[in-house]
């Protein structure tokens, strides 16, 4: 069955649509770009309700801060695109995950004024509002090509001019995601992220690779986006195409510029290096590099010319993105002449074997190309262009015994077929009426393909204005009925794409409501087969080796992530919680959550003491601690005979606050009340009362409450509150501050005043989880300067702007705070998706 969804917008570019890991569909047209969220009501083929809710963003318009205006500039370096384009959005592209905010996509944005922007949402992605543009990678260009002036250009000559030839982006491509190190993938998050890049090529013949960093790829040390230049590659042209004066059209159009189109393969693992080609077209050939990395660092091969191939008026160039033994890499070019399938070697770039197809003697651009590599079949190669779509016989493409051979109509083309039969009846063409196909895309674990289309009369005028025309996506499943159930690839997923699967699957396979308890069962154990546990560490000697380095957060992140985010048992759990979410069959997931949450709390206590030496990670330490002696007194010590590990009798000789003493030889820590300042005392994992009857929500991390608003986030699938990232670093920074700078206010309730180290008593948070309680004589600070005083400093200032070097550092874009390495710090970092069902955050 075909999800189908009417867009109220007017596509009209090459390859402007692609669907996120995320499970966000973007489509680009003049005016906007559209984003399409699946609805998470539930589902009901009864139902009035829109499967799909829509975002439009207005992408083409820059303010004068973002882009000053730019005066035409000389016959040689002159573009229509950059100084009077209407910046329509031409191309976008989702980054890899682990770049916006709570480990989200960002959206490359590239427009016809020859600017690449980035785009991201800082709250609720299905809120416009949150929407914003959060970088221009011109910028970076610009900056990183006036200091080498000094390299000469084949077009102009003026210093100025270079350097605005340089600063134009014709072509970009994400740096796909790094792979996983085991052989099975990762539902929602990543053991590694990397860095995230971006090539670019300008207006002057440069191969450009620029690193994009956010708060969240920085782990919060950044506190802005910015975009630099690591490296650049120089295409020195042939003297035929290099013209001192080209005051001719002839000349013009010959003269080598720019580099066309950019495709970057994926990544394998060669040692401690990951070793992936890139390939861009010239007006004459193809020439790819073999790009290495490592370490933050990234290096290029020797370049290698694929001689013969035109694609500067045509394309595009498409990676597989399965790598085949022997790391070998699969290319598709489409030409001139047809298309030409490279089989081409990760080592070297040199092409090892290669395959042709005509493409019907089709003489309009290519629009979409998506590949489908099905793990039980070879890999297949679905395209569409622009206006001969329908009529031309090859839609789908298979590789079998080194030749490709054409398929029979897929899905999705019948269902633009259907659509098209559909407008000629209603509007009495008769059959006089055409298609044209903008863009396909791929579902995030590639089980669907969407086509975006739009159909027209075809032997009249087509009146009206663009607000009434629209564009049509059609989502057809790429497989058939009894594959469908094996669509789990093995790789790294997100828990928004298993869901989207999940449900469709549901929808298309299970007919009888009795039968959904036994398909939730099944699913989840293919998903637990599929996405096993990585190799974790044996026993407590080789957990404590490695967090042997206190110091390397990222290693502590990695270990920890390990140890309780993807333990072997926490994963079944999680995946259990996850498909009942998704097919909704009413079974209460709170034993799987109480079980997520001991293990949580068991692994924390083994993290290295010096990382609670802070107020706040002390404070999440002893709340783990009382949940796992809450749970013990419960289960009368079922789930530690059935799980024997270090920790969990509810003590901790080296990790508690003091270092040398346990749980039961400290004065019970328990939350105030901001109301009545009444105790909370630790009874249930999810909500929480003080004694007076005020009722809170508890953190599904820290196990907190959390009393104020503005200072929470929640999980976008099961809808779990979670303490924010902003706030967890607003009290790491608060006890830097006052360390640094010598205070003795108390942080803690038990801290005296006179700096003597606590023992014991009542711990106070500060800024909106709980209300600082004051001094002894009972007279709090005033709690909104204290809010007003915490987010200066967390935003580089001292409330009072008196450090003058502070002041100057805010000035910097690239400014970068010091943040310490703590326990609430590899807590929240290394649980960047939901502990019970590894959905994303939002808000």
């Amino acid at each position: 069955m075909a999800d189908v969804t009417v867009l109220r917008c007017w596509p009209a570019c090459l390859d402007a649509i692609d669907w996120s890991p995320d499970g966000i569909i973007a489509l680009a047209s003049d005016e906007r770009i559209e984003l399409l969220f699946p609805n998470t009501v539930d589902f009901d083929r009864d139902q009035d309700i829109p499967q799909w809710q829509h975002v439009a963003l207005k992408a083409p318009l820059f303010s004068i801060d973002e882009l000053p205006l730019k005066e035409p500039a000389s016959l040689q370096t002159y573009s229509v695109g950059e100084e009077i384009s209407n910046s329509a959005v031409i191309n976008i592209a989702w980054s890899p995950p682990g770049l916006a905010k709570h480990r989200r996509c960002a959206l490359a944005t590239h427009t016809a004024n020859l600017v690449l922007s980035i785009w991201s949402a800082e709250g609720k992605p299905q809120d416009q509002s949150n929407w914003g543009r959060r970088l221009i990678v011109n910028h970076a260009l610009a900056e990183y090509f006036e200091g080498l002036d000094d390299e000469p250009s084949h077009l102009t000559m003026p210093s100025k001019d270079r350097l605005r030839l340089r600063s134009r982006i014709r072509a970009f491509a994400w740096a796909p995601a790094l792979p996983s190190s085991g052989s099975a993938g990762i539902v929602g998050t990543r053991l590694l992220y990397g860095q995230h890049i971006v090539a670019v090529a300008n207006e002057d013949n440069h191969l450009v690779f620029v690193v994009i960093e956010s708060p969240t790829s920085t782990l919060g040390v950044a506190r802005g986006w910015s975009a630099e230049v690591l490296s650049h590659d120089t295409f020195v042209p042939d003297s035929e195409s290099i013209f001192s004066e080209s005051t001719f059209f002839e000349d013009m159009m010959k003269q080598q510029r720019y580099i066309s189109h950019i495709a970057w393969s994926p990544w394998i693992v060669q040692g401690d290096w990951y070793h992936s080609v890139v390939v861009y077209a010239t007006n004459e050939d193809v020439r790819a590099r073999v790009i290495t990395y490592a370490h933050d660092s990234i290096g290029l091969g020797e370049e290698m010319v694929y001689t013969g191939y035109e694609l500067r008026y045509y394309g595009p160039m498409k990676w597989s993105p399965k790598v085949e033994e022997g790391d070998k890499l699969k290319l598709a070019l489409f030409t001139q002449s047809g298309l030409v399938y490279l089989t081409i070697s990760a080592h070297d770039a040199s092409i090892i074997e290669q395959a042709r197809h005509d493409l019907d003697g089709r003489w309009d651009q290519i629009s979409g190309v998506v590949w489908d590599t099905a793990q039980e079949s070879s890999p297949r190669l679905h395209f569409s262009s622009l206006l001969s779509t329908l009529q031309s016989p090859t839609a789908v493409l298979d590789l079998s015994s080194k030749e490709l051979t054409s398929l029979g109509a897929p899905s999705w083309r019948e269902q633009i077929e259907n659509n098209l039969a559909l407008f000629s009846v209603k509007n009495g063409l008769k059959g006089n009426s055409k298609a044209k196909v903008w863009g396909l895309t791929s579902s995030p674990l590639g089980d669907f393909i969407a086509a975006c289309n739009s159909v027209h009369p075809s032997d009249m005028i087509e009146y009206g204005i663009p607000a009434d025309r629209r564009g049509t996506v059609a989502i057809s499943s790429l497989r058939h009925s009894n594959q469908q159930r094996e669509t789990f690839p093995r790789e790294n997923v997100t828990a928004e794409g298993v869901v989207y699967t999940l449900k469709k699957l549901a929808e298309n396979t299970v007919e009888d409501p009795d039968k959904l308890p036994a398909f939730a069962e099944e699913m989840v154990e293919k998903l637990f087969e599929t996405y096993a546990a990585p190799a974790s560490y044996e026993d407590n000697a080789s957990i404590s080796t490695a967090y042997s380095d206190a110091d390397d957060i990222e290693s502590l992140i990695e270990a920890f992530k390990k140890v309780a985010f993807l333990d072997e048992h926490t994963l079944r759990d999680r995946y259990t919680i996850l498909v009942s979410r998704a097919c909704k069959t009413g079974l209460t997931i709170d034993l799987p959550k109480t079980l997520i949450s001991y293990r949580l709390a068991t692994a924390l206590q083994s993290l290295p003491s010096t990382l609670s030496q802070t107020s706040f990670s002390a404070e999440i330490l002893v709340q783990h601690q009382q949940l796992i002696a809450l749970i013990n007194k419960l289960t009368e010590s079922e789930i530690i005979d059935a799980e024997p590990s270090a920790g969990q009798n509810g003590t901790s000789h080296d990790n508690t606050p003091g270092g040398n003493s346990d749980t039961n030889g400290i004065a019970p820590l328990t939350d105030s009340c901001d109301f009545c300042s009444a105790p909370i005392p630790f009874t249930d994992l999810t909500s929480a009362a003080c004694t007076n009857g005020h009722q809170f929500p508890r953190c599904g991390l820290s196990f907190l409450t959390i009393q104020s608003p503005g200072i929470t986030k929640y999980c976008g699938i099961c809808s779990t509150p979670f303490l924010s990232d902003e706030f967890v670093i607003l009290q790491e920074c608060e006890d830097q501050k006052k360390s640094t700078e010598g205070q003795r206010d108390a942080i803690m309730t038990g801290v005296f005043q006179n700096g003597d180290n606590p023992e014991g008593g009542d711990h106070g948070r500060t800024n909106g989880v709980n209300r600082q309680n004051g001094d002894a004589d009972g007279e709090g600070d005033a709690y909104q300067e204290r809010i007003e005083e915490e987010q200066a400093y967390i935003n580089g200032t001292n409330g009072d702007q008196s450090n003058s070097d502070t002041n100057a550092e805010l000035d910097d874009e690239d400014d970068r705070r010091e943040l310490p390495d703590t326990l609430a710090r590899v807590l929240f970092l290394a649980c960047d998706a939901c502990i019970y069902c590894s959905g994303k955050f939002v808000g």
